[in-house]
């Protein structure tokens, strides 16, 4: 599929255009360029809608999909009929991994949060350009190292923290992940409702609504069309 890239800089033609992207994914972080030549072999392009689905739990399909442009939600739905979000990635995350790694089927929901731009590639390829390339293996490593370190966190906060503590440490961490500063604070480039956010920390929509109230009379942020801004602390 050929795509108009929304990124300054991108190359106009489907090949180079794939290259650019991958040379910019976290798995292609310090590749040699023949990996990252070999890798666009595998990888086809695919644009999807917002809300689009990828995987649900209990699917087979063993791809693995590395993100361009958009949010992807991963969450899983509980066997109490509750969705809980295990993670939002961006540009540059890989997600499907499991599919690397023997899974038979699915235990999350991938789900697109905006016009997203994926490469995706079946697993057992990719398990090939793993194998024959250890920088890259590395790379898988580290990824899956960062993100049990933010469900690590998340746990803790869910086991301890007050909610409006477990907020102010969600907003932190996504400031890191997907900050941009402005002049009054760090604008999170993400569009969240409350109940999205509810169910990252672990709450009800009703009860993040009241303590986003409170962190807004505080001055700790700014609420604007779905987009939260975490002021700067004087």
């Amino acid at each position: 599929m050929e795509s108009n890239t929304d990124e300054a800089g991108a190359p106009e033609s489907i090949g180079e255009n794939k290259i650019w992207y991958l040379k910019k994914n976290r798995l292609f972080a310090n590749a040699p360029d023949d990996a990252v030549v070999e890798g666009a072999e595998i990888f086809t392009m695919e644009l999807l809608p917002k809300r689009a689905t990828f995987f649900d739990q209990g699917d087979a399909e063993k791809v693995v999909f590395l993100i361009k442009s958009g949010r992807v939600r991963i969450s899983r739905n509980t066997a109490d009929g509750k969705e809980v979000t295990v993670a939002i990635l961006g540009p540059g995350d890989m997600f499907g991994e499991d599919a690397l790694f023997g899974g038979i089927e699915r235990t999350t929901v991938a789900t697109c949060m905006e016009e997203t731009l994926i490469c995706k590639a079946h697993a057992d390829a990719l398990f090939g350009l793993l194998a024959a390339n250890s920088g890259l293996a590395l790379n898988v490593a580290q990824m899956l190292s960062d993100r049990l370190s933010d469900a690590s966190a998340t746990i803790e906060d869910l086991a301890y923290a007050k909610i409006s503590d477990r907020l102010v440490n969600l907003f932190e961490r996504l400031a890191g992940e997907l900050g941009r500063p402005t002049d009054d604070g760090t604008f999170l480039d993400v569009r969240l409702t409350h109940q999205d956010i509810a169910s990252i920390i672990g709450s009800t929509r009703e009860t993040v609504s009241l303590e986003m109230n409170h962190l807004v009379r505080a001055g700790q942020i700014k609420q604007e069309g779905g987009y939260i801004t975490v002021l700067r602390k004087d």
